[in-house]
């Protein structure tokens, strides 16, 4: 697996009301795929990016929604934003337990 990490330490200099010096630290990790490349999560994830900049792009190019640019119009949106709502509620619910099983 590998694995980059970095340390800073921040060093906060004394008032003169306190006369004391403090310093933290905050240790940086992060993972990428178990065979050290970039996995399948990886791309599928910049991928998501991707399409998210590119459809705020369009919104901003032409003024309309995502929706209203393949021509769906009311009530579909609506429709979609409940539909978005509830995918989203599953997976968050399906994140939280998979967290909880390990």
């Amino acid at each position: 697996m590998a694995l980059c990490s970095a340390a800073i330490t921040v060093h906060l200099t004394a008032t003169p009301v306190s006369r004391s010096v403090r310093s933290k630290s905050l240790s940086v990790r992060c993972e990428q795929g178990s065979k050290g490349g970039p996995g399948l999560d990886v791309w599928l994830s910049r991928g998501a990016m991707l399409g998210f900049v590119g459809a705020v792009g369009v919104e901003l190019t032409t003024g309309k929604g995502v929706l209203q640019n393949v021509g769906l119009i009311a009530p579909l949106p609506a429709l979609a934003l409940g539909l978005t709502g509830v995918v989203g509620v599953v997976t968050a619910f399906l994140i939280f337990q998979s967290g909880s099983s390990d």
